[in-house]
């Protein structure tokens, strides 16, 4: 397995994208479920940062398993 920077720096901003369209997708549903304080425009600190967050983890999965390939 080989570790590719340029992989995972090209795959990091299209998981970014993608972790917070889902997270907007999700809103209602956390809104509904946890109150108004789930709301993503009501902390979004943690909406930036959960993205940031699960973009980087899914962009290292996709580097890891086209290193495997």
């Amino acid at each position: 397995m080989e570790w590719s920077w340029t992989v995972f720096l090209i795959a990091l901003p299209i998981s970014i994208v993608f972790s917070m369209f889902s997270r907007g997708a999700m809103n209602s549903q956390n809104v509904e479920k946890y109150g108004e304080e789930a709301d993503y425009e009501a902390n979004p600190r943690m909406a930036i940062f959960g993205s940031i967050a699960g973009g980087t983890f899914w962009a290292a999965v996709i580097t890891v398993i086209i290193g495997i390939l």
